[in-house]
């Protein structure tokens, strides 16, 4: 075997060794593979965070006092470090071991490693070094089966052990040959600079359809994702090329589901795993693979979004439905109950012990390994959580982890994982690389796409007594210039082996400017005349896109392709009309109504139709509770709570705040979990205390009134007979009423609660008589004598005709009036949506005065002030339907780009 050796060579495929059989380029890394395999040294790999969390017991036995203090504040990221350094001092030829004096840093890696006995770390890459060349200095007459080793670097330049490895293969029989620097002149160099990436894509992909099959070598700097997208829109193959990361899906599933096992539980966080969807559908399927099978995906979402917390009565329904639900397979039961048991009862951050960890993982792995059959993101997935079960088994099994402990195990657990992208195509015509070093020095030209500066790195930096002592310990320390310097070289004889580069680079990546690669510096310098700077040398060479255009065509750099100027298209206007004709509708008859569904009909007739008519929904998922909604929730489950239970308590008067506030606390799990989470602890007391306050006079003045509450909650469903055009039509109007309350004649009250910091609103629509949900609950009780008001529970303040509630003298509100004219506009609305005219009235409004999403909130908030001002002397009613939250906003042409 003949092998190619340089320093940078690592990650080039075997197949660029020239071509011929037996002949290979390899970096320092493969090289050392190879010779474990020849020398019978290899072993299991092991997962680098399992050897931080073995290292990290070393470092607990040591206890030196230089790493004392840090260790017991982050033991986590101590230990990576100090292995880090550790490595590269085995790596630099260091034999760790105590010796006299030895500086703070050295001497507690020499106190660690002597501890390998009790706590021994697995080796590793430095490990592997070490081990082949004391195994070569033992005299060993192994044969290698490796004729020449041919170096682009002269071995005494570089770092650590390998100059002293090189001379042992030479001894083994290897002949070492320094490479002749390849004949190489001055490449012709071009940059294209571009604004943006897709700009800079099209020009690349422009460069490689232009060739027409002539050889070229593409030297991708960045990923190609956006450069792929542009090669297939031209017939052209993709480049592949996309780094890993740690944000992948597949390692983003364990820290979902860990974040639910432990308490306190985050619904949303809940929502999102449940939700998740980890695999594409079956072409048969209607839906993709989730973690959680569909029907108890589907289940427990919706309980969610009835009650925002897990263990209440919602939750416990969807889970007696899923157990006599006949479509739900025995193990998606399984996961359901055992899902169940983990939110229900988390662990608790003071018992985050890896044995308890360890159990709570436990059915995410049988879920995993149940659906993987072979999936590569289930798969990933599956490693991930097998590397944290071996580190967790590193560890003591009753040591609590802190949470932020926990949260740097997973991630170093999950490393790096591929990208979807990275799917390199079929071609003969380029080969593809990622370093300037791994170019093959063959002359023809090198597209280099996304030529951007890189940090150097340059390894741990020792100070220089730190560097006279591993000197002392066996240690060949490089200058960090000099180390620096190999990558340069390399990457400069990889450039300086073509006769043309052509550089396609972005100012702009990631919103964040770019500077060019240091290589360019270096070849621009070569071209510079006395006296002329590297900036302007560069400055000459670089063209932008448009100068690349010539009488219609594309040239540059030898690649030609004709191109046609595509007609000018006029992006249109937003529409002025958002009215849509359609076929008539007449089945479109709402089978029930409320008082939602009415908003819809009066202030949308779109977005009735969507949502009602067509049953076009919001995923479960993103309907969760939260915010003023999810509080408001739990006010009135307060509320209903401290009705219903002050017989049972003995309790004739208002409830005491002590009591008020012990309710809070117990449904804040059942209606608001989020505002258990850390960091929210003062916007939960503050809730809290607004809270009792605002009861307590809600229950003071309702006693002072002499008003008596009869029921919470109460649900209704009166039959509401609408006269269409194509017919009468009779559906149930159904609702809840808050709260209903009789005074000492035993005449009824209404009180609507109402969690919001929109303080004028209700009073307005009080005042104007267009409180039409006051008026459907006065309705369903068919009393003449009913009264009704709001109670703003964020202000403590009542919106009433009572003066004893509201002492502002409002006017009474004309039950019977307002709700004709609300039925009216119903039976309008639903006339028109029969006959296929539906129009987005809200979104018309702001249309017409020149107005649209943009427009702030206090001017759009005057036009419908106007509106319905207007509509309120026609003996009508406007609803602002809030097109700026409407999920429909994009079907109605409201939000997004017309064209």
């Amino acid at each position: 075997m003949q092998i190619e050796f340089g320093w940078s060579l690592d990650g080039t495929a075997w197949a660029d060794g020239a071509g011929a059989t037996g002949r290979v380029r390899m970096g320092p890394r493969a090289l050392v593979q190879l010779l474990q395999t020849r020398l019978a040294l290899t072993r299991p790999s092991v997962d680098p965070a399992v050897r931080v969390a073995q290292y990290s017991r070393a470092v607990a036995v040591a206890d030196h006092p230089w790493a004392r203090d840090s260790f017991e504040a982050d033991p986590w990221s101590t230990a990576t470090t100090l292995l880090s350094w550790r490595d590269a001092a085995v790596a630099a030829g260091a034999q760790l071991r105590g010796a006299g004096a030895l500086p703070e840093r050295i001497d507690a890696l020499c106190a660690i490693e002597e501890q390998r006995t009790v706590a021994a770390p697995a080796p590793g890459a430095a490990d592997d070094l070490r081990e082949i060349v004391d195994l070569l200095a033992d005299d060993v007459s192994w044969p290698l089966g490796i004729e020449v080793l041919q170096c682009h670097e002269v071995p005494d330049h570089l770092p650590g052990l390998w100059p002293r490895l090189l001379t042992l293969l030479e001894d083994a029989g290897v002949r070492i040959e320094q490479l002749a620097p390849a004949a190489t002149g001055r490449p012709e160099l071009t940059v294209i600079e571009a604004e943006d990436e897709w700009t800079a894509a099209e020009t690349a992909a422009r460069v490689l359809a232009g060739r027409e099959g002539a050889p070229l070598q593409v030297l991708a700097g960045t990923d190609t994702v956006i450069l792929d997208q542009e090669l297939h829109r031209r017939g052209l193959p993709a480049l592949g090329v996309a780094e890993a990361a740690a944000d992948r899906t597949a390692l983003q599933i364990l820290p979902l589901f860990l974040s639910i096992a432990v308490d306190p539980v985050d619904v949303q966080q809940l929502a999102s795993f449940l939700d998740l969807r980890v695999m594409d559908a079956p072409e048969d399927g209607r839906d993709h693979v989730g973690l959680v099978p569909a029907r108890v995906r589907t289940r427990l979402l919706d309980a969610l979004a009835d009650e925002p917390g897990v263990g209440g009565p919602a939750w416990q329904r969807a889970l007696a439905a899923l157990e006599v639900d006949e479509k739900v397979s025995d193990g998606g039961l399984a996961f359901a109950r055992t899902l169940s048991d983990l939110v229900t009862t988390p662990i608790p951050p003071a018992a985050l012990t890896p044995s308890r960890l360890r159990a709570a993982v436990e059915p995410l792995g049988a879920r995993l390994r149940a659906l993987g059959q072979g999936d590569p993101g289930l798969t990933r997935a599956s490693a991930h959580l097998q590397v944290l079960l071996d580190v967790l088994e590193t560890m003591d099994p009753d040591r609590a982890l802190a949470p932020r402990e926990l949260s740097q195990i997973v991630e170093a657990s999950g490393g790096r994982a591929s990208s979807p992208f990275a799917r390199p195509e079929a071609t003969t015509a380029w080969r593809t690389c990622s370093r300037p070093a791994q170019l093959r020095p063959r002359g023809g030209d090198v597209l280099w796409w996304g030529a951007d500066r890189e940090d150097a790195h340059t390894g741990v930096v020792w100070d220089s007594v730190e560097i006279e002592a591993l000197t002392a310990l066996g240690a060949d320390i490089l200058e960090p210039a000099r180390l620096a310097a190999l990558t340069t070289d390399a990457g400069l004889r990889g450039l300086r082996g073509a006769e043309r580069i052509i550089v396609v680079r972005t100012r702009r990546r990631a919103q964040k400017a770019t500077a060019p690669n240091a290589l360019l510096a270096h070849l621009a310098a070569e071209r510079a005349a006395p006296g002329e700077g590297v900036a302007d040398v560069l400055a000459q060479l670089t063209l932008s896109p448009g100068e690349t255009l010539i009488d219609g065509r594309f040239e540059l750099a030898g690649s030609r392709r004709p191109l046609q100027r595509p007609a000018p298209t006029r992006i249109p206007p937003p529409p002025e009309d958002l009215t849509r004709q359609v076929d008539p509708a007449p089945h479109l008859v709402p089978r029930s109504l409320s008082y939602s569904q009415t908003e819809d009909l009066l202030g949308c007739r779109q977005k009735w139709t969507y949502r009602n008519g067509l049953q076009i929904r919001a995923a479960s998922v993103a309907t969760v509770p939260t915010g003023n909604r999810m509080v408001g929730s739990l006010v009135h489950a307060v509320v209903e709570e401290l009705v219903n239970t002050a017989e049972s308590e003995d309790r004739s008067g208002p409830p005491s705040g002590e009591r008020i506030r012990e309710e809070i606390t117990a449904q804040v799990p059942r209606l608001a979990s989020e505002l258990q989470l850390p960091g929210r602890e003062v916007e939960l007391a503050t809730m809290r205390e607004q809270t009792v306050r605002s009861l307590v006079e809600f229950f003071d003045r309702l006693g002072a009134a002499g008003l008596v509450i009869t029921s919470v909650e109460s649900k209704f469903a009166e039959p509401l007979t609408l006269r269409l055009r194509r017919g009468d039509v009779t559906v149930p109007f159904t609702g809840y009423r808050d709260v209903l309350a009789e005074d000492a004649a035993g005449d009824p009250t209404v009180i609507d609660l109402k969690w919001t910091y929109a303080a004028k609103k209700y009073p307005d629509l009080f005042d104007t008589g267009e409180a039409l949900q006051l008026a459907s609950y006065a309705w369903s009780l068919h009393e003449d004598h009913a009264d009704v008001g709001y109670y703003l529970l964020s202000q403590g303040e009542f919106v009433a005709a009572n003066p004893a509630l509201d002492p502002h003298g409002r006017p009474t509100l004309d039950i019977a009036d307002l709700w004709s004219r609300g039925t009216r506009g119903m039976t309008d609305a639903l006339d028109a949506i029969g006959e296929g005219r539906v129009d987005a009235r809200s979104g018309q409004i702001l249309l017409d005065a020149g107005q649209d999403l943009s427009t702030s909130r206090s001017d759009a908030k005057k036009t419908y002030e106007s509106a319905r001002a207007t509509a309120r002397a026609e003996g009508a009613l406007v609803v602002d339907a809030r097109c700026d939250f409407c999920e429909f906003a994009l079907l109605c042409g409201m939000r997004g780009d017309a064209s």
